[in-house]
């Protein structure tokens, strides 16, 4: 009978210092019964790439920490215990564990399937896009100019068509890293504007709370592939250690938004709000 053990007993088996389990995660296509919350819990499962993990894993009992991390970063586009599971990338990445890039591909194949696709229009005109449910005091393209780091929003950089709001990977592998983490911030700090009632007069804690849902809505329902990867791989890069850069940045920007008037709708000129 083929089975595997994964989750956090198989991280713990190999890092000491990792989180200790309270149940044992186990790929198996065997019935188990007879779970006994006071003594074991055992989550046992099995599904299309289960075939595929046992044989990526170097080792046939315990899960590999390639294995290990390449499932976490394959769950993170969904937000089912997002926390936990970007901590648990985290650690695993310090560990110095890498993706299996063929098993992930499969992976997220699989968790579509069975937590549902993602329906994210990227290839579709502006004013289309921006037609949608999501009340907005601000015009979008005036709020990317208003947070921008640099003179222009970095997101241009990877669009051939400014009308159209798709972002193209060929020219996101032009950007340096920095420039990819300020380019992603850029979007993060825009959403948490727009989807939250933060004001220059906000507590320092719900800034950084409107910070960390944008985030985890362009991991797991905003964004799609490669951008939402990059934001889940770069998690820490981008909310700890930018942390002043962003923070900075978002008071600037509060300081010199006017005051959203309820129901209105606010399309000002297209001058960038400057950060000096």
């Amino acid at each position: 009978m083929s089975w595997l053990i994964i989750g956090s007993t198989a991280t713990y088996h190999w890092f000491n210092d990792a989180r200790k389990p309270k149940d044992l995660d186990l790929l198996t296509p065997a019935k188990i019964v007879g779970n006994h919350g006071d003594i074991c819990v055992i989550d046992a499962q099995w599904h299309d790439a289960c075939e595929a993990i046992m044989k990526a894993s170097t080792d046939k009992v315990f899960a590999d920490p390639n294995v290990l991390l390449t499932l976490k970063m394959s769950h993170a586009h969904w937000n089912i215990h997002h926390d936990k599971t970007l901590f648990d990338i985290k650690f695993l990445q310090d560990k110095g564990a890498v993706v299996n890039e063929e098993l992930y591909g499969r992976l997220v194949k699989v968790w579509t399937q069975v937590h549902g696709k993602k329906h994210v229009p990227v290839n579709k005109p502006m004013a289309e896009f921006f037609a949608d449910a999501v009340p907005r005091a601000f015009d979008h393209e005036w709020l990317h100019k208003q947070v921008a780091f640099h003179e222009r929003p970095l997101h241009e950089r990877i669009r051939k068509d400014m009308t159209n709001v798709r972002c193209h990977k060929d020219l996101w592998d032009t950007l340096t890293f920095d420039e990819k983490c300020e380019c992603a911030l850029e979007e993060i700090l825009v959403t948490a504007i727009e989807r939250t009632n933060i004001t220059k007069d906000s507590l320092k804690s719900d800034k950084l709370k409107a910070v960390k849902m944008a985030h985890t809505k362009l991991c797991t329902t905003m964004a799609t592939g490669w951008f939402a990867r990059f934001n889940i791989e770069n998690h820490f890069e981008l909310l700890i250690t930018r942390r002043e850069q962003w923070l900075t940045q978002l008071n600037l920007t509060l300081q010199r938004l006017p005051a959203p008037t309820p129901g209105a709708f606010y399309k000002p000129s297209s001058k960038r709000v400057n950060a000096d």
